[in-house]
C-alpha cells in the first residue's frame, strides 16, 4: 500500500440524512476483517465521521480504539491496523508450556471432581493478563477510563460509543454506553446503563466463555458480549441511528453449499464448540439484519403519522466473501506447540473445529489475511457503502484515481478473492 502524507483532519458536522452507526459483531481473531475493510473505506472517506460506534466481543475492541482516537478516520483505521499487524499470540495470553499444561490439569480435575471447593480452583483455559497490558498500552487507560472518548464527545464529533457484556452473575445482556444526549434502556434481559468506558468493559466484552477469565464490574461478573445479546443492532438503534453499517465476520454459504457435510461420524468436541461458538458470536447478526428487513417492510405500508415513533432505517451488512474459519487449518501449525497440543485433544486431524480454532487464531500471517480479505471485500462493493454514507448526494467527492486503484502485489490474488457476497441494502 502506497504511504500517503497526513491529511489535515477538518471535523464534519453529522449528516442531515439521519445519524450514522458502525457496528461491528464478535469473531476473536476474525475481528481483524473488519480492520482490513476500514483500512479500505479510510482511503476513500480519509475525514469520515462516525456520530455512533458500537462493537461487541473483539468487535469491542476495534470500536473503542476507533472512539478514543483523536486523529482522523484515516489515522485512527492505520494505527489500529498496526495494532493487529503487531498482534501475536502472546500477547493475548500466557502461552508458557508449564501454565498451560498446568491450567489444564487443574482444569480437568476440577472436572473430574464436580467443580468442588471455592472459589474455584481454575477461572479459565488461558490467562488474559497479556492483553490487558497490551491493550493499556494501546489505548492509554488513566483512572478506570479511556481519555480519548470524553474528548471526542466534548469535541462534538462523537455522539454515543457502546459496548456490550453478558452478567454471569444476572444472565443479562448489558450494554455499556457513554455519550451525549442519550438515555439507558431497558428490554427483557437485556439493559443499557451510562458510564465512562474503561479497560475492564473492554476486556470483559472479549472475554471469550471458558477460554477467557470473566471480569469484575461493580459487584458482578461478565463475560463476552455476545453470549446473551440477541439484537446487535439494538444498541445502535436506541442510540438515534438512521443508517448502520454492519461488519460481520460470519461467511454466508451459498444454499448448495449449507447441505455439504463438515465431518463424517460422531461430532468431536472442537465441532460442538465450534458450532455453538458460531451461533452465540457469528448468527445473531445476520437473523436481527432479516428482522430490520421485515420491519422496514411493515413500516413502509404504514402512514409515518402511525409509526408510533417507529423509523425506516437504511442498513448495509457486510460479510467476507470467503469463510475466514475454514482459512485457519492453513496456520495451526504457527502456534505454541502446547497450545496446538491441546486444541487438537478436542478433536482428531481430521475432526477438529477450524471455526474454533479461529477465534483463537491470533497468528500474525492469519490476521493479515483476514485484514487482505477485508480490504479486498470492501474494494469490491465500495459503491454501496459510499451510497449509504451519501444518500442521493449530488455533491459527493470523486473517487480519488490514487485510491482507485488495483491490488497492490502483497494483496490477494484474483484467483483467492472468492465471490462477493449477497447484497443486503434496504432503507
Amino acid at each position: 500500500m502506497p504511504d500517503h502524507p497526513p491529511e489535515p483532519h477538518t471535523p464534519r458536522p453529522p449528516s442531515g440524512k439521519g445519524e450514522l452507526a458502525l457496528v461491528m459483531g464478535g469473531g476473536g481473531a476474525r475481528a481483524a476483517y473488519q480492520v482490513g475493510f476500514l483500512r479500505a473505506l479510510a482511503r476513500f472517506e480519509p475525514n469520515l465521521e462516525i456520530p455512533i460506534i458500537t462493537g461487541v466481543s473483539a468487535g469491542a475492541i476495534n470500536a473503542v480504539h476507533l472512539a478514543s482516537h483523536g486523529g482522523s478516520f484515516r489515522e485512527a483505521v492505520e494505527d489500529l491496523a498496526e495494532l493487529w499487524e503487531s498482534l501475536t499470540v502472546d500477547q493475548v495470553f500466557n502461552v508458557d508450556p508449564r501454565f498451560l499444561l498446568s491450567n489444564a490439569m487443574r482444569w480437568g480435575l476440577q472436572l473430574a471432581s464436580g467443580g468442588l471447593g471455592h472459589p474455584p480452583a481454575i477461572q479459565s483455559l488461558v490467562d488474559t493478563a497479556p492483553l490487558r497490558r497490551f491493550l493499556e498500552r494501546a489505548l492509554e487507560e488513566r483512572e478506570g477510563e479511556i481519555p480519548g472518548i470524553r474528548e471526542k464527545i466534548d469535541s462534538g464529533r462523537l455522539k454515543a460509543l457502546a459496548i456490550s457484556t453478558s452478567s454471569y452473575t444476572t444472565g443479562q445482556s448489558v450494554t455499556w454506553i457513554q455519550g451525549r444526549e442519550i438515555r439507558e434502556w431497558t428490554r427483557p434481559q437485556r439493559q443499557a446503563r451510562l458510564t465512562s468506558i474503561g479497560l475492564d468493559h473492554v476486556m470483559a466484552s472479549a472475554a471469550l466463555p471458558l477460554f477467557f477469565p470473566a471480569v469484575r464490574i461493580g459487584d458482578h461478573w461478565y463475560g463476552d458480549g455476545g453470549i446473551r445479546l440477541t439484537a446487535p443492532l439494538s444498541p445502535a438503534l436506541h442510540l438515534g441511528a438512521h443508517r448502520l453499517l454492519a461488519i460481520s465476520t460470519r461467511f454466508a454459504r451459498l444454499e448448495k453449499e449449507c447441505d455439504r457435510s463438515l465431518i463424517e461420524g460422531y461430532p468431536p468436541p472442537a465441532q460442538v464448540i465450534g458450532s455453538l461458538m458460531n451461533s452465540i458470536f457469528l448468527d445473531l447478526l445476520d437473523q436481527d439484519a432479516l428482522r430490520a428487513e421485515a420491519m422496514n417492510d411493515l413500516l413502509r405500508r404504514i402512514p409515518p403519522e402511525g409509526r408510533g415513533g417507529m423509523r425506516i432505517v437504511k442498513l448495509l451488512t457486510m460479510r467476507p466473501s470467503r469463510d475466514l474459519g475454514q482459512l485457519a487449518d492453513d496456520f495451526e501449525l504457527r502456534l505454541p506447540r502446547l497450545f496446538r497440543f491441546l486444541m487438537r485433544g478436542l478433536g482428531t486431524k481430521e475432526t477438529r473445529s477450524p471455526d474454533l480454532l479461529s477465534f483463537l487464531l491470533f497468528e500474525p500471517g492469519y490476521l493479515r489475511l483476514m485484514m487482505e480479505i477485508g480490504e479486498l471485500d470492501a474494494d469490491a462493493r465500495m459503491g454501496e457503502v459510499r451510497e449509504l454514507l451519501h444518500p442521493r448526494s449530488r455533491t459527493r467527492a470523486p473517487l480519488d484515481p490514487e485510491v482507485n486503484r488495483a491490488p497492490s502485489p502483497g494483496r490477494l490474488s484474483k484467483e483467492k478473492r472468492g465471490r462477493p457476497p449477497p447484497s443486503k441494502t434496504f432503507e
